[in-house]
């Protein structure tokens, strides 16, 4: 039995990400300003979906995964999605300078694929270990 609380940390903040982004998108069909839906779809899609598939696959498969890769997939993904999301919003929004925003997207982006970097390379070398053997 799996007892590591990773998969509940990825599937909380996931949830999180979800609450946040579908009430961005109602914000946005109330106000009609749909100036920055690609940052929604961006938050949807990075937070939630991407997130709550990390938490499957390290409830499902990642029994073996060491704890240090597991906070480093976690807290990567999360800077990632917060400056990334954050710089979009900005820019999309032009509610800030590129000053602020430039710095945002590029830490953002850079977590995001150091995030999926690490992820795709737990799921391959967890997948060339093959299965957990039964207690």
């Amino acid at each position: 039995m799996n007892t590591s609380r990773w998969p509940y940390a990825f599937f909380g903040m996931a949830a999180f990400y979800a609450m946040v982004g579908v009430s961005w998108g109602l914000a946005m069909s109330i106000s009609k300003h749909h100036e920055t839906y690609s940052a929604h779809a961006h938050l949807n899609l990075l937070g939630w979906v991407s997130l709550a598939l990390m938490g499957t696959f390290y409830a499902l498969l990642g029994q073996r995964v060491a704890n240090w890769v597991k906070l480093t997939n976690f807290v990567l993904s999360n800077v990632g999605v917060v400056c990334m999301i954050s710089g979009l919003f900005m820019y999309l929004g032009q509610t800030g300078s590129p000053a602020v925003y430039g710095p945002l997207l590029a830490v953002g982006g850079l977590s995001v694929i150091a995030g999926f970097f690490v992820f795709g390379l737990t799921a391959v070398t967890t997948a060339v270990r093959g299965p957990v053997a039964p207690i």
